[in-house]
């Protein structure tokens, strides 16, 4: 009692009272211990029907087409990185500005392509930068590269160029037995089903170019500065001939088209299919800044069950009643796989990871196109509208922003060749205002030349068991000396074209005196070479589980409720920019899985309905076939069957016809449409005990189902 200094309390007292003062601060202690650590697990499990893996192009697609598909199923799609509606990536906070002197400050992502493309290859927000071990062929150098680390993926800092892919490359992938449905007639039109080209003339294309699709394709706002005529003409004369590679997918030289919306807005896949639609639906869930620690499995480990995953400092696992998808791109699908038990096995037990599934291809096959840059300076004065401060003014960036419009609304339109009678690939870029200022005038462009046809494969392995460590990556860029050849007729086949349009006027990168000496030119090739950012094949689809990881439905081998969907599968890299045929692809995938849900065939298949004649018991029965003819001119069909009995029959335009095959109606009939084999997959139409449905895999020369 301070008022009379008197102890209220004996010694004994405020020994016990300090005691259990000492006790109970102990306790807050401990309880403050257990709850930090039960903070990183939790014993609650939700349950969803689809689980993707992955928000990227695939991911955000194939996630919608989930939720318009299955309209009483629950989705969750889990991103690694932060959220595309982020305030750092709205419009607001995206004055241009700043990002001249900092780099590494996060870039809208919502205007084009100026400055977004420098992010993917610099540490940037939205971007994850990935470094290979060192190359010996490549003076012992490492290959940085990026990839998509935002709800979007790689549509939401790429360049944004839309192209699809070549015929030829469809017809490469489809020979391998399995993957006969990814030919180009089967291709087209999920092509034209997710794409709204709003600068393709409909009374020319109206049967190969999509004007109702999520995704928007337009040309460049941002008109070239050079002589275009004369560019054309001496590409002529030197074998390079114009094409328009988005309409009839022959290879040559080309304009690019962008995913730009018509008011000048960057058209992400976050954008195109995760809408406030998606968005606002109860049964979708987007988790970011989660990233998959492994796939989990049933007890007999023969098929996924869910993921687990990281969230902050809390690791939480979700069930998927259907099915598991990973769509986490070209390296981190294949480290979620291997964390899980699937892959090498040898490579697994040596990290200590039990195995699941023995599959020898997951990692292996890394595909990757080399690149050159070269710089030269135009014959045109410089340009003040091309002027860094004018084009990154607070003015242009308004005009962007109330009207859609100027230079921050696009980008210096590309011409492209990919492919044709020289099987060059090369992109030709008048000078754009970057934030390094590479040089002090602005009238320079840029050639960027890749060899997708190389020799070399890498991989990708695991450093650790830690879901942070980035893996081993071996990009094998010019690991066989003949891939530096193609990029080096590049080199020199278009710096000629361009001298020869009078074009350019002087080289800057590499000078004149590497130009002149083929040996020099060879080794700057080797000191230059960089990712092209478009790696695929570590997860490639396949008939054979010893190389390849997925079937033709993008199954995971040996393990059921799983697939993969992003550019791993892809056993080639394209030629071309794969925004595109990653949307069509996605679009197709899920009519795969609709298809082995709901029975609802995919596009691009002609289905011929027969009535097999009853009852089905005597060899000798007749099966009638029918067959309807949409398009504009005959067909001529050859059919066999197992039992070696043949035939043909016509069907003239627009019309139907019936014809009479002596099998019995389990055996199979192998069509040929105007000489071309379709293959075929029996079926049971449930509607009639006495109808069947024999689906074919394309249209031969047409592009619709027919």
């Amino acid at each position: 009692d301070r008022s009379t200094g008197n102890n209220l309390l004996n010694s004994e007292q405020c020994d016990f009272i300090m005691n259990a003062k000492t006790a109970a601060v102990l306790i807050v202690l401990f309880l403050s211990v257990v709850q930090c650590l039960t903070e990183t697990t939790t014993t609650i499990t939700p349950s969803y029907h689809w689980i993707v893996v992955g928000a990227g192009c695939s991911g955000a697609t194939v996630a919608r087409k989930l939720l318009d598909y299955f309209p009483n199923d629950k989705v969750l799609l889990l991103e690694r990185g932060i959220d595309n509606l982020d305030p750092v990536f709205t419009d607001e906070t995206c004055s241009p500005e700043p990002h001249i002197f900092n780099t590494t400050r996060p870039v809208n992502c919502t205007y084009p392509a100026i400055i977004a493309p420098r992010r993917s290859v610099s540490p940037a927000l939205g971007s994850h930068i990935y470094t290979s071990i060192p190359q010996p062929q490549l003076r012992n150098r490492s290959i940085s590269f990026g990839a998509g680390n935002v709800t979007g993926g790689g549509t939401s800092i790429n360049g944004m160029v839309a192209f699809r892919a070549l015929r030829e490359e469809f017809e490469e992938i489809s020979s391998t037995p399995g993957l006969e449905e990814y030919n180009y007639h089967a291709f087209l039109p999920y092509y034209k089903k997710m794409e709204n080209n709003q600068n393709s003339n409909p009374k020319v294309f109206w049967d190969r170019n999509g004007n109702s699709g999520r995704v928007p394709v337009t040309n460049h706002k941002v008109g070239s500065i050079f002589n275009e005529k004369a560019f054309l003409k001496a590409s002529i004369a030197n074998g390079i001939h114009p094409t328009d590679i988005n309409t009839i997918q022959i290879g040559g030289l080309t304009k690019a088209q962008a995913t730009i919306t018509e008011n000048g807005r960057r058209a992400s896949s976050a954008i195109n299919y995760l809408d406030s639609t998606a968005r606002n639906n109860y049964r979708f869930t987007l988790k970011n800044i989660s990233k998959v620690r492994r796939i989990l499995f049933n007890s007999a480990g023969t098929a996924a069950t869910g993921v687990e995953y990281r969230t902050g400092n809390q690791i939480l696992s979700a069930l998927a009643t259907r099915e598991v998808i990973i769509s986490a791109g070209t390296v981190e699908s294949p480290r979620i796989l291997k964390s899980s038990g699937i892959g090498p096995s040898a490579e697994l037990q040596s990290l200590g990871i039990p195995v699941i599934k023995n599959l020898p291809a997951v990692g292996t096959n890394y595909f990757e196109k080399p690149l050159t840059l070269a710089n030269f300076r135009l014959t045109i004065p410089d340009n003040p509208k091309m002027n860094t401060s004018i084009v990154l003014s607070n003015s242009t960036f308004r005009q962007w922003k109330m009207y859609g419009t100027g230079y921050l609304a696009g980008w210096n339109n590309p011409w492209a060749v990919h492919g044709g009678s020289y099987d060059l690939d090369a992109e030709f870029h008048e000078q754009a205002p970057l934030p390094d200022f590479t040089y002090n005038f602005t009238n320079w462009m840029r050639l960027i030349c890749w060899n997708p046809h190389t020799k070399s494969r890498g991989s990708i392995k695991l450093n650790t068991t830690d879901i942070y460590d980035n893996p081993i990556i071996d990009v094998a860029l010019l690991r066989d000396p003949s891939d530096a050849d193609k990029l080096i007729e590049c080199n020199y086949k278009f710096r000629k074209i361009l001298t020869d349009a009078g074009i350019i006027s002087g080289d800057l990168l590499p000078p004149t005196s590497v130009w002149d000496n083929t040996t020099a030119f060879r080794d700057y090739v080797y000191s230059v070479v960089s990712a092209t950012q478009h790696n695929c094949g570590t997860c490639r689809l396949g008939s054979n589980s010893s190389v390849a990881v997925v079937d033709g439905r993008h199954k995971v081998f040996g393990i059921k409720k799983l697939r993969i969907m992003d550019y791993s599968v892809f056993p080639y890299v394209l030629r071309v920019n794969p925004a595109l045929t990653l949307y069509a692809l996605s679009e197709k995938l899920a009519d795969y899985i609709r298809e082995d849900y709901q029975s609802s065939p995919p596009l691009g298949r002609v289905t011929l309905q027969f009535q097999c004649t009853p009852p089905i018991t005597a060899i000798n029965d007749y099966s009638i076939w029918s067959v309807k003819n949409t398009y504009s001119r005959p067909y001529v069909y050859h059919w066999y069957s197992t039992t070696g009995v043949q035939g043909s029959f016509s069907v003239e335009a627009y019309s139907q016809s019936y014809f009479y095959t002596p099998v019995d109606s389990t055996q199979a009939v192998t069509l040929k449409i105007n000489g071309i084999t379709i293959s075929t997959k029996y079926a049971t139409n449930t509607t009639c005990p006495y109808c069947c449905l024999l689906y074919t895999s394309d249209a031969a020369d047409e592009e619709d189902s027919g």
